[in-house]
Order: structure tokens, then sequence, then C-alpha cells
């Protein structure tokens, strides 16, 4: 029986891997993934060398084309791209240097100068990621590529530009990167003359879920172009405007409305909400760009990644299902709370060695938990003024332990015992894959598949009560 074409696909490249999600026009879903390739450096600086992001592309869709997938000769595609990515362009549109990644904070220097102009009261909370501070050091390295450079964007709106000719900066990163204005979301030309830097080296800006383009295919049947191939391969197919990782990350949570609360407890723990754009902030959080609001977001550096890093040195050969089952069997009142360090890492009692293993496995789980409980009250009066918080969404890897839910859900509780803890009935290949979903469901909007983002989020993100 021949399966059902894909439709909609959606990508997600982030520091670790490119990752592809589909859906058929039938609504069955498939995913494939694959290792990163490119890391580089530029200047001792973390960075990508994009000329592998064709291949990497090609390849994921050849996976796809070997499971029996076929593609429709009308679907839509998005991408979610690893925040704070940097791409630098010639008067000929050709790549000038690697992409410096979110990584590369070599602009401190540049953020104080920023800072003391005032620039944020316009472009929000600026950081050593930010493009905006990290271009003005770019080109203050003396180095004969940045000399050359005449066009500024991302690395989601670089891979559109290659797929469909058209040059856009969404605003999904553009504002999560101190390019535009918070309220208006249009180009901050004046923070960017402040900063010695010329506006006309940025695209024209395009709302975050808006059609870019279409993949334009040409005739020849050649090989050898690696986009050409591509092209061919999704020929007439929407390109909708990218999201940046963080962005998409909410959406495929099922983050909707702005009396909601999500926590996703992935390799970092992220905790975010919406807003109005003319909301009044504490300024405590990093602010987004969330289609027509704002998006607002705390962040624990090491979620899963912590517990990963225990399983692999103290219960390697055990599976998850395994540690649940023996933190099921602590008491509350036996587990260890271990601290985190300025640093960010974990720092474990001296007896950490002795203590039993069903002990160890309940306090990395509830360490983790009373982490991501702290940032809670700073998130729930970060906007002054708003409606109240009514629910909280707990989604992602550590979710899935009935240990880790049952110690949030107490903790959330002391915090505030009205609000409604809810946990992700999502199931199948892209359940645990937020920004490949999120993508996925920004390219079915985007192409009309579904009236607005509610709606998809409604039938695509079901949600149950925490037991």
């Amino acid at each position: 029986m021949k399966k059902s074409m894909i439709k909609h696909l959606g990508f997600d490249l982030s520091t670790t891997a490119l990752s592809v999600g589909g859906r058929t026009e039938g609504g069955q879903e498939v995913f494939t993934s694959m290792p990163i390739r490119g890391a580089a450096t530029w200047n001792r600086q973390p960075a990508f060398d994009l000329q592998y992001v064709a291949s990497m592309i090609l390849i994921l869709l050849g996976k796809l084309g070997e499971q029996g997938w076929e593609f429709t000769p009308d679907g839509a595609l998005s991408f979610s791209v690893r925040q704070h990515d940097m791409v630098l362009l010639d008067k000929n549109g050709n790549v000038i240097m690697p992409a410096l990644s979110w990584q590369c904070v070599a602009a401190s220097a540049q953020v104080a100068r920023l800072k003391k102009l005032g620039v944020e009261t316009v472009v929000g909370n600026l950081a050593e990621r930010f493009i905006l501070p990290k271009l003005m050091w770019t080109l203050g390295v003396v180095d004969e590529s940045t000399r050359n450079a005449v066009q500024v964007m991302t690395t989601g709106d670089w891979i559109t530009l290659m797929l469909t000719g058209n040059a856009r900066l969404s605003t999904s990163d553009a504002m999560s990167n101190g390019l535009l204005d918070q309220q208006t979301k249009k180009l901050a030309v004046s923070v960017l003359k402040q900063a010695g830097l010329n506006p006309k080296w940025f695209p024209e800006v395009i709302q975050s879920g808006e059609i870019v383009g279409t993949v334009q295919a040409l005739p020849s049947q050649e090989t050898g172009n690696i986009w050409d191939d591509i092209k061919r391969c999704l020929a007439g197919w929407k390109v909708i405007a990218p999201l940046g990782d963080n962005h998409a990350g909410a959406v495929g949570c099922g983050l909707a409305d702005s009396g909601t609360i999500v926590f996703s407890t992935g390799t970092s723990g992220t905790v975010v909400r919406m807003c109005a754009m003319d909301a009044t902030l504490t300024g405590q959080t990093a602010q987004f760009e969330y289609y027509l609001h704002r998006l607002l977001l705390l962040m624990l550096a090491r979620c899963c990644a912590w517990y990963e890093d225990f399983k692999k040195q103290w219960a390697p050969n055990l599976t998850y299902k395994e540690l649940d089952d023996m933190a099921m069997k602590v008491r509350f009142e036996d587990y260890i709370c271990i601290n985190v360090g300025a640093d960010g890492r974990e720092i474990y009692p001296e007896n950490w060695e002795k203590i039993p293993l069903d002990v160890k496995v309940a306090s990395v789980q509830a360490s983790i938990s009373a982490a991501l409980i702290k940032l809670v009250g700073i998130m729930l009066t970060e906007v002054r003024g708003a409606a109240p918080i009514t629910r909280v969404v707990l989604t992602g890897g550590l979710s899935q332990s009935p240990f880790f839910r049952q110690i949030f859900k107490n903790a959330l509780f002391a915090v505030n015992p009205d609000l409604q803890l809810l946990i992700s009935d999502r199931q199948g290949p892209l359940a645990s894959q937020a920004a490949t979903f999120g993508a996925l469901i920004n390219a079915m909007v985007g192409a009309g598949e579904y009236p607005n983002l509610g709606t998809a989020i409604s039938e695509l993100c079901p949600l149950k009560p925490c037991d």
C-alpha cells in the first residue's frame, strides 16, 4: 500500500543536530535527524561553516525518501534555528566568514557601550551573544573578509534566501538580537546608527510565520550544486519565515495564550510565557518575538544535561524507567538538595559516593525541579498589571518521570495553589521534539493549513492533568 505524501516539513538546526519533522496529507508524522556538521572558529570564537548546511538538508530529505516517503508538489516548510547566529554576505551574496554562533561572547565592551547609550529602552535587554553587539565586535577585528560585508542576517534567514532568492529578516530572531524596536517590531534604525552600523545592510523585515517565497528550481537536471538538488526535490514549496529556536520550542510545547506558563525540561530547562507587545516588564527575563506578542524566557542552562551526565556516571546500564521506579520508592524527606554553583555546575555533597543510588536519583530529579521552580516566582511577577497566570504546562524528557512530576507539582502549588498543572499528551515520533515540531506547526499555519496558531495548537498539542 502506497504511503501518503509529505505535505509539510519543519527543520530544527541546533548546535548538536539537524532534525526534520514531517506531516503527511493524511496527518501521519515522521522524523529523522543527524549530527551537526561544520563546527568552526573565527578569531578564536565559536562559529559554524555554513557550506555544510545544504548537504545536511539533502541527507535528511534522502533519509525520508529511503523510508518510502515522497513530497507533494505544493507543500510548505519552515526552519527553527539556534538563536543569535550571524551571517555576513558580500555584494555577490557569498558568505564571507563562518557564522558566529550564540556561543560567541566576545562583545562585552560593545554591550557596555550600547548600555551606556541607553539603547536597551528601544531594543530590550542586550547580551554579548546578540547580533547587534557581535556585529560591532566583528567589524572591529582586523580581517580582510569583514571589509567586504554588505549584508547581515541570521542563519535561518540565509537558508530561506538560498531556497527562495528572497532576502528577509524574520522578526522572530531579529527581535532577540537587538535589531528591532521592541514595541513596533520595525528595524531599529536609530540604534543601528548609534552603533555605527549601516541600516541598509539588513534585509527587509518580515513577520514570523509569513511566506517568504517559494522554492525556485532550475530547469537543468544536472547535479553538482547541492542547493539546486534540494530545490528540485522541493520545487514549488512555500517557505515560511523561520523561527528562533526558543520561539519554535514554545510553539512546539503548545504556548498559545497569555494565561499560560510553559516549562520545557530539555537539555536546558526553559520557562516561557507570552505577553502583549506594549506590556510593562520588570526586565528580569530575556525578551523574544512571538508572532503578534512578546515571548519572555528564563533558562536553567543544565536540565536534562545535568540528568544525562549523572546517569552516564552513576547508572549507565539502567533504563530511564528503572531509574524513575527507583526514585518513586524514596521518601520525599530523604532526598538531598544539590546546589548549583555560579558557573552553572552542580555541587554534590562530600559524601555523595556513599549515598544509595535510589536516593541519588531522587535527589538529582528533585534538585532540578527546585531549580526550575525558583524561576516561577520571577516569571509570575515579570509582567506588571497583566491578567493572572492560571495554567502551567510541563513538557520535555524529565516530565516523563512520576517522581519529578510529583516534586514539581508539590513545589508549584506551594507557590500558588490555584495554578492548574498540565503535561503534554502528545504521542508519536515528534512528541519530545519541541523545536522541530514548532517549526512544523509554523509551516502549517503559515501555509494556511490552520486559520491561526491557537487552532493548530488546540488540535496538535493535547494536554492532560498532571497526576
